[in-house]
C-alpha cells in the first residue's frame, strides 16, 4: 500500500485512540496515516490479590479498560475500606475518571517512577500494591518500589500484541506520533528508512527508546492532545516549507 502523495502524520497508535488527534490534524489540513503498531487483547488475569490491596495503580488507559471489560472494579476498587488509586499521567486519570472511578494520584510528568515516589510519600511500606498492566513491564515503578519494602503484585488485564506491520516505501513524512516503546521497535524494524523523520514521543519512556534505536530527532509532547495536535502540526508545517516548490 502506497503512502498518500506530500508530507504525511504517522500515527502509530490503534484507531481508537487516534480518533480525536487525527480527527483535529484532518481539520487543520494535515494528512495522517494510520499504521497500528501495537494491538491490545484484554484477558482476565491469571492472578488477582489475595486479600485487599491498599493501593491500586494503572499505568496505562489499556489497564483501565480491562479492568472494566473483565468487570474487576469491584474487587480491586471496593467501597468499602477503599484503597488509594493512583494513576501514571492524566490521560489515564480521565480513563478512571470515566469509568467512575475516583483517582487520588497522579504522576505528572507522566513516569512510573514518579508515581512511585508519590506512592512512598503517600503510605508506608510494606503496604500491598496491585498494579494493573499489560504484560510487557516498563518504566521502573515495580522495582521502586519493590526496593524498598512494598509488597508489589502484578495484575495483568491485556496482551501487547504485535500487528503485521507493511513495509513501506520512503514517503514524504512529517512526523510520526508514537506512545510506547514497543510500538516504536516494530515500526522502525519494519521501516528503517523512517529513522529519518522527526518523531512525537508521548513521554520520556518512549523518547529514551527512540534514542535507542537511533532516531535522530525526537521531540517529548506529553499526554495532552492540544499539546500534540501543536507538536504535529508545526512538525507538519515545516515539512511542507520545506518542500521544493
Amino acid at each position: 500500500m502506497d503512502m498518500p502523495s506530500g508530507p504525511v502524520v504517522v500515527l502509530t497508535r490503534e484507531s481508537e485512540d487516534n480518533l480525536d488527534l487525527a480527527k483535529a490534524l484532518l481539520e487543520r489540513g494535515v494528512m495522517v496515516r494510520e499504521i497500528p503498531c501495537i494491538s491490545t487483547r484484554y484477558i482476565m488475569p491469571q492472578r488477582l490479590p489475595g486479600a485487599q490491596s491498599d493501593v491500586v495503580t494503572f499505568s496505562s488507559r489499556r489497564g483501565v479498560r480491562g479492568v472494566v471489560r473483565r468487570d474487576l472494579v469491584g474487587r480491586l476498587v471496593p467501597e468499602e475500606n477503599r484503597p488509594l488509586v493512583a494513576a501514571v499521567g492524566q490521560a489515564t486519570a480521565k480513563e478512571l475518571d470515566s469509568a467512575g472511578i475516583e483517582v487520588d494520584l497522579v504522576a505528572d510528568p507522566p513516569k512510573g517512577t514518579v508515581l512511585a515516589r508519590l506512592i512512598m510519600k503517600a503510605i508506608e511500606p510494606p503496604a500491598s500494591i496491585a498494579v494493573v498492566r499489560g504484560n510487557l513491564r516498563a518504566g521502573g515503578m515495580d522495582a521502586a518500589l519493590e526496593a524498598v519494602g512494598f509488597r508489589v503484585e502484578p495484575i495483568i488485564v491485556y496482551e501487547n500484541v504485535g500487528p503485521d506491520i507493511l513495509r513501506l516505501e520512503p514517503a514524504p513524512t512529517a512526523a510520526v506520533f508514537v506512545a510506547s516503546p514497543s510500538a516504536a521497535r516494530r515500526l522502525v524494524d519494519k521501516n528503517p528508512w523512517i529513522k529519518g523523520v522527526h518523531f512525537c514521543a508521548i513521554g520520556p519512556t518512549t523518547a529514551a527508546a527512540l534514542a535507542e534505536l537511533g532516531i535522530g530527532s525526537v521531540e517529548e509532547v506529553g499526554t495532552d492532545m492540544d499539546a500534540q495536535l501543536e507538536a504535529l502540526y508545526q512538525a507538519h508545517r515545516r515539512a511542507v516549507d520545506s518542500c521544493p516548490s
